[in-house]
């Protein structure tokens, strides 16, 4: 591959090919580049850029990546060409869960039509946060705080996957932008794994729940065996 660079700065320049050089870095970092955002002009033109695409291209293929574009949408996303799990970095659950309802939520609104400009869904923090803590609850854990929440969702807007507003004091409350590149990393099946999750959770509490009935009617323990004595 570095030879392909080497040609494409006595092609187009050194500049050009820092430009290109930098992209690629940024997208290993971040995985996707949302055109509009701050800093990624440069990030989305060079990879977009039909003089540079073949080269970021096979970049990313020689080290087990897809490029994916979306011109409509301006986006711009890697995304592994294999399914090895060692190959993808492991999210604690409460990560994973936050990703499944930004995930479920999108593919609502898009069922709902209700997309805006560039297949985008608006909502608000507290319209997620309670989202997710009826899931938790549901599923018998406990809830997490708004601050942890938040910490999440910000977690989340790195990878350019969503945009968190500036906090409306009026509100109380923050507009959040969920992009569509979300199914990618949630799942087209977000809501399923999500209600399967919680399914999941309460046969376990129900199970957990059998052996401490049980216990109760075991012999000697019982309240009939005890009159009987």
């Amino acid at each position: 591959m570095l030879s392909e660079f080497d040609a494409l700065e006595d092609a187009h320049g050194a500049e050009k090919a820092a430009d290109l050089r930098k992209a690629c870095r940024y997208m290993l970092r971040s995985q996707f580049a949302y055109s509009g955002d701050r800093g990624t002009a440069n990030v989305y033109n060079s990879l977009t850029d039909s003089r540079f695409r073949r080269i970021a291209d096979q970049f990313f293929e020689s080290i087990g990546y897809q490029v994916h574009r979306n011109a409509d949408e301006q986006w711009v996303g890697i995304l592994l060409t294999d399914d090895d799990p060692s190959s993808v970095p492991r999210m604690r659950l409460d990560e994973t869960m936050v990703v499944l309802v930004l995930g479920s939520h999108w593919q609502e609104e898009a069922d709902l039509g209700n997309l805006f400009d560039r297949a985008t869904a608006v909502t608000t923090f507290n319209v997620l946060h309670e989202r997710y803590r009826d899931m938790l609850q549901n599923a018998g854990k406990p809830a997490i705080t708004p601050g942890r929440f938040l910490d999440l969702l910000k977690d989340v807007a790195l990878r350019n996957l969503i945009s968190v507003g500036e906090f409306d004091y009026d509100a109380q409350d923050r507009e959040i932008e969920i992009r569509p590149m979300i199914k990618f990393v949630s799942g087209a099946d977000a809501l399923t794994r999500l209600e399967t999750y919680v399914k999941t959770e309460e046969r376990g509490m129900r199970s957990r729940a059998i052996p401490a009935v049980g216990e109760l009617l075991r012999p000697g323990i019982s309240g009939s065996e005890g009159d009987a004595a």
